[in-house]
């Protein structure tokens, strides 16, 4: 693989136990189409692979706290979303050099 990826971790409800489920989705678009699917509510947990600045050979891990729907700022006003690590440091998926407006948080769900 030499694309980021998103990898989300969910809950499905079997009886009274709550399961967990994971994937690796490349796609923005799959990523959401996940999201809706599951609900806002139980996703869990979404890690987010990318091969790091310094060296394109080196992956790492950046742990998601925030996510939010957002338009670029160029005349295009392209549909993105913009991740937000536990550093607090916002990107955008490939790490689209773009300036954005943010519409609005979409996980975690206030």
């Amino acid at each position: 693989m030499t694309i980021p990826a998103f990898f989300p971790t969910w809950v499905v409800q079997e009886d009274d136990l709550e399961v967990p489920e994971r994937a690796l989705l490349i796609y923005e678009s799959d990523f959401l189409d996940l999201f809706e699917s599951v609900g806002p509510q139980s996703l869990r947990h979404v890690q987010y692979l990318a091969p790091t600045e310094s060296d394109p050979d080196r992956w790492q891990i950046r742990d998601i706290r925030k996510i939010w729907s957002a338009t670029s700022a160029d005349a295009d006003q392209v549909d993105l979303l913009v991740l937000e690590d536990e550093s607090g440091a916002q990107f955008t998926h490939y790490g689209m050099p773009t300036s954005f407006s943010i519409r609005h948080q979409i996980w975690p769900v206030n």
